[in-house]
């Protein structure tokens, strides 16, 4: 799973831009950012101009996680450096 990874990375390197794959990432690392319960309720959908986009399973937690949000973008900048996920909007 590493070496698709990788070079998936790669590729999005080459078209996009080095914060494109961090972007990239930052999407595809969520559960790891996140934990395991919270992987479980929420998908992340797109990065946007810094936003992340996630789809959470209801209003719950959505709301749980809008008061979890700056732990998660701390958790991000700690991960990826600060700008790359400057946002999260819950959907």
């Amino acid at each position: 799973m590493r070496k698709i990874n990788s070079a998936i990375d790669r590729i999005v390197a080459r078209i996009a831009g080095g914060n494109a794959m961090l972007e990239h990432r930052a999407l595809r690392d969520w559960n790891v950012v996140v934990g395991k319960v919270v992987a479980q309720v929420s998908v992340p959908v797109r990065v946007v101009k810094g936003t992340l986009y996630v789809s959470v399973k209801n209003s719950t937690w959505r709301q749980e996680l809008s008061m979890l949000k700056p732990q998660i973008l701390k958790k991000y900048e700690e991960k990826f450096g600060a700008g790359i996920i400057r946002d999260i909007h819950f959907q």
